[in-house]
């Protein structure tokens, strides 16, 4: 019978006979001389598809011989199909089959890999990376290595290719791969670090996915909660395996909690969990190499790879740059902000048109909001300490509606008309855009004579009801506009019967807002700590929210990280069109809508933005539309901006660098931890 046709018998047969035959077919390979060169390929390439369908039998018994013919077939594909065309052949399949969306293949295949040394396995990477293949093929194989990795232990080779793999992938500016890969797989690696056996294959694959997730925390936030069970077992263990990783672990860990340190109130546990061992005083130095979103000058020293710029947190303040993004991205706002002529005579007004003018045009990763800081900051506010950023955006906003309204003032007077009073309050850029107007009436429950007041508001504020239970942003709004009983301390003040009464209140927004700002009042203050506690409750975001039988859609949230007011840390989450953002201080990074709504206490939507579905956004304003004042200043700003990507980074500082800024300052009340902390007590 030919070599083919043994082949072909062998795929029909049962899995048990399979895989002897296809040992019988592996050995007759080499040594049949009447093979066509092309028809040995071929070969080649059936048996390695018909590796990956061996299924692992759940059978003890079966297993073991299952393993056992595993292996002789592993040993005598590396004795017959050692020549380089052979090997090429059969890598060649290897990638065909685990890129293939439409197949899933079976770990057993990665057997073949023996074929290859250690020290080739590079060059093969380049191979598969220089073939043409598409960035979905690379990201299937990419998947379907760590799965196996995961979860298969006996190709030693296995973890080398992921790890090269993943160098190879960098290099190329494969970075949305890399990211995926790791939030998928980093949990399942990092905890067979508890194995000896598989530790020295997966190890390095995890400390790699680890320290190169510098522009986020999410990696390493999802192995805290494995950390003591890894590290105890480690240190049990006191091998020489056991403990070189033990120390790697804890000073990658040091390391990453310096780099991340305001999520601070996340680590309580994890340095509980490292009491026993010391970070080496260099420990800093785990993540001295490129980040996978600062590969290039053109991630590292430039515009950030999503086209949008960062803030850099100039000391605890995150609440204000968490604003400011939001602002930013409410398209409205901003084209009315840079669109305004007359900012001479408005300080902030005018700083914050430079500001918005840099975060559309400045081809920089972050900018540094200093001017906004000393013009902005309400009073009672601290240098350096952490504050509300619902606080910081109304003081924000108010400041900007008095500056628009005493320079415009005149004119405003001039064109009011007698049934026009409110004409001022709608010509300034803030209530443009989120101003709205409320009406409260108040009725007495003994006369029914009622009372109504009239106010104008740029934000509501949502307060919980007393009952638990679950709750979603609509639901808030509904109660926030639900009646009101007046009983009891709170009775109403009843002009016609002269003294106080039971009666009822009742809230209705007269004038809707263009963009609906919404304050979630997770705070309350708490008398025993003298101090804002939190709740830590969870609200559904809803997409849309109606009030009045109008439709309003989520565009931004601002989210509070941490247990009260007074600590923890603000960032930000922005819709532009379809694409959704994370703004986090100097780091921005792309997001979906999804990841927004899936955050759980500490982590909290604080500030939500709406935009009313009938007011649709304005496209970007070109920069032709600018002031002639304000293009003069941009023009200026761009141009340093130019002379600073002449000098900065050389191609040797690409390489050690760990990005092209300073960490920022921590968030939280105090700074988390230096390099000369004493919080490593031995």
């Amino acid at each position: 019978m030919a070599v083919k046709q043994k082949v072909v018998e062998c795929v029909k047969q049962p899995q048990v006979d399979r895989l002897s035959s296809l040992l019988r077919v592996l050995q007759n390979i080499n040594g049949n001389h009447n093979l066509h060169e092309i028809e040995r390929y071929k070969l080649c390439e059936t048996i390695v598809t018909l590796l990956g369908r061996l299924s692992i039998p759940a059978v003890p018994e079966d297993y073991v011989t299952f393993m056992f013919d595993i292996k002789r077939i592993e040993d005598t594909l590396v004795q017959e199909c050692r020549n380089n065309d052979m090997i090429f052949a059969t890598l060649k399949a290897f990638y065909n089959a685990i890129s293939n969306p439409n197949t899933s293949s079976q770990p057993t295949i990665s057997i073949v890999l023996q074929l290859l040394d250690v020290e080739t396995l590079p060059d093969a990477v380049k191979w598969i990376l220089q073939s043409g293949y598409k960035e979905q093929s690379l990201e299937n194989a990419m998947m379907t290595l760590c799965g196996w990795l995961s979860k298969w232990t006996l190709t030693p080779n296995l973890g080398p290719l992921v790890f090269h793999f993943m160098e190879g992938l960098a290099a190329e500016q494969h970075v949305d791969i890399l990211i995926d890969v790791t939030l998928t797989y980093i949990k399942p690696l990092f905890n067979l670090l508890i194995l000896q056996d598989p530790r020295n294959s997966v190890g390095p694959v995890v400390l790699y996915m680890l320290s190169s997730m510098q522009h986020d925390p999410s990696a390493f936030h999802k192995v805290i909660p494995l950390a003591p069970t890894v590290l105890q077992s480690l240190r049990d263990e006191q091998s020489e395996s056991s403990l070189l990783y033990l120390e790697k672990i804890v000073n990658l860990f040091a390391a990453l909690m310096n780099h991340f340190r305001d999520h601070n109130a996340h680590y309580d546990d994890l340095w509980r969990s490292m009491k026993l061992v010391c970070p080496n005083l260099n420990f800093t130095q785990q993540l001295n190499h490129n980040s996978w979103l600062s590969k290039s000058p053109v991630t590292s020293s430039t515009q950030s790879t999503m086209g949008k710029v960062g803030l850099k947190n100039l000391g605890n303040t995150c609440y204000m740059n968490s604003v400011l993004q939001a602002l930013f991205m409410t398209r409205m706002f901003r084209n009315d902000i840079l669109g305004a002529t007359n900012r001479e005579m408005m300080p902030l007004f005018s700083k914050l048109q430079v500001l918005f003018a840099l975060l559309q045009y400045s081809q920089r990763s972050s900018l540094s909001p200093n001017d906004i800081l000393s013009l902005a900051r309400p009073p009672g506010f601290q240098k350096g300490h952490q504050h509300d950023s619902s606080e910081f955006l109304g003081y924000l906003l108010d400041t900007l509606h008095e500056q628009e309204k005493s320079v415009c003032a005149p004119r405003i007077s001039d064109s009011r008309s007698p049934s026009s009073s409110n004409l001022e309050n709608q010509t300034t850029i803030v209530q443009r855009s989120f101003g709205g107007r409320v009406v409260t009436i108040s009725r007495c429950g003994t006369c029914h004579m009622q009372s109504a007041r009239v106010d104008s508001f740029r934000e509501l504020q949502l307060s919980f009801p007393n009952s638990l239970g679950n709750h979603s942003v609509q639901s808030l709004l509904d109660y926030y506009l639900q009646p009101e009983k007046l009983c009891g301390d709170n009775q109403y003040h009843c002009d016609t019967c002269r003294g106080l009464t039971d009666g009822e209140r009742v809230t209705r927004v007269e004038e809707l807002p263009a963009r609906l700002v919404l304050t979630l009042k997770h705070f309350h203050y708490d008398p025993l700590s003298q101090r804002r506690a939190k709740l830590l409750q969870h609200v559904a975001l809803d997409s849309f929210v109606h009030i009045e039988n109008t439709k309003y859609e989520l565009y931004a949230s601002v989210v509070h990280v941490g247990s009260n007011l007074d600590s923890g840390h603000y960032y930000t989450y922005a819709r532009n069109n379809v694409d959704w953002y994370k703004f986090n201080d100097c780091l921005v990074t792309l997001a979906t809508a999804e990841e927004l709504c899936t955050v759980r206490p500490p982590e909290t939507p604080y500030i939500l933005f709406y935009s009313k579905q009938d007011c649709s956004d304005p496209e970007p304003l070109p920069r032709s539309a600018l002031s002639p004042i304000l293009e003069a200043t941009l023009k200026i700003e761009l141009e340093l901006d130019g002379d600073r990507r002449k000098r900065s980074i050389k191609p040797y500082e690409l390489r050690h660098r760990r990005n092209d800024e300073p960490p920022p300052p921590g968030c939280g009340g105090s700074s988390f931890i230096d390099a000369t902390s004493n919080r490593y007590v031995c």
